[in-house]
């Protein structure tokens, strides 16, 4: 394993993309988590997963947006591990515009073909990913038909 932290000149990134496909990374795992979407928190939202933490440690939140049960946009927050940002830059690029009922049958697997796959140490990633995606999909559809309800709790 090498570490990839302070890096920030164009040949230093050449150097740590090099050193990440050769630990096994595919060019748009490395390009997710350079240039990951959607890394931010959404304000007005109308899911939101609360903390989901995999076995090694790595935690995530995600936060839709949602009309009409389709869902507008999509936001995640994590760990800076390069298994996490980058299942989670891609789930979110995969949800929008898809259905409540479409993104659920989203699975790991599909989020690690789309990724190119992981190395075996971070394939647990994409489940974290996909947990709190159907975290924020529980949570959104306990409030859709009482939105009241969600401003009531956060005042308490």
């Amino acid at each position: 394993m090498h570490s990839y932290e302070g890096k920030t000149d164009r040949a230093e990134e050449r150097d740590m993309k090099e050193l990440l496909t050769k630990d096994g990374y595919s060019a748009i795992v490395i390009d997710h988590w350079l240039n990951p979407r959607n890394f931010r928190r959404l304000e007005n939202y109308d899911g939101y997963s609360q903390r989901i933490t995999s076995p090694c440690g790595d935690a995530m939140w995600i936060w839709l947006k949602v009309n009409d049960n389709l869902i507008q946009n999509a936001a995640y927050v994590s760990d800076i591990c390069i298994g996490a940002v980058s299942s989670g830059s891609m789930l979110t690029e995969m949800v929008k515009g898809k259905r409540i009922t479409e993104a659920l049958r989203i699975s790991p697997d599909d989020i690690l073909r789309a990724l190119g796959g992981l190395p075996e140490h971070f394939v647990h990633c994409a489940a974290l990913a996909n947990t709190a995606l159907k975290e924020a999909i529980r949570d959104y559809n306990a409030y859709k038909d009482a939105p009241w309800k969600r401003l009531y709790q956060q005042k308490c």
